[in-house]
């Protein structure tokens, strides 16, 4: 963009990595913000593409922490929520698929909230590979549709 030339971009992958983890360990701050904020500047698609890669590394780095947060130090304050749990981590054993697919959906569309799922996830002790894998390809095509889809619309508006 013209308008940004003027400007030190250099620090773009660093700030994307660490706005995306942040993002990742405090819901309250947006990545889709930042995720839509990259193709204003962005100086080509394939830089886009680099971007994304990197807030897509760096939101799944702070969802694995809070993953392994959750599994290491998940204390459930009853008795009650403590045997919920073991039969939710029962069922997942027993049908690991459909734990991945909640877990890549919740990341791809964000229903339920993935912030959420990362810490059930860790408490439930479910395989930390197919949560990686799920959640990093579910956040790379959300992530990949939202930076494109704004660049078309800044280009749409350029024109």
């Amino acid at each position: 963009m013209d308008n940004l030339g003027h400007l030190n971009l250099s620090y773009a992958p660093l700030w994307c990595v660490l706005l995306a983890f942040v993002s990742a360990i405090l819901p309250w701050v947006n990545a889709e913000i930042l995720i839509l904020s990259l193709a204003a500047i962005a100086g080509s698609p394939a830089e886009l593409a680099v971007l994304v890669l990197i807030a897509t590394a760096g939101q799944m780095a702070g969802k694995c922490v809070i993953y392994w947060v959750a599994r290491r130090g998940c204390v459930f304050p009853s008795a009650w929520m403590a045997r919920r749990m073991e039969r939710w981590r029962g069922r997942a054993v027993a049908r690991p698929s459909s734990s991945i697919m909640l877990v890549a959906a919740s990341s791809l569309v964000g229903i339920p909230p993935f912030f959420a799922m990362s810490v059930v996830a860790g408490a439930l002790k479910m395989n930390f590979g197919s949560f990686f894998v799920a959640g990093a390809c579910g956040r790379l095509v959300r992530f990949f549709a939202l930076a494109f889809l704004s660049g078309a619309a800044l280009r749409l508006v350029g024109q």
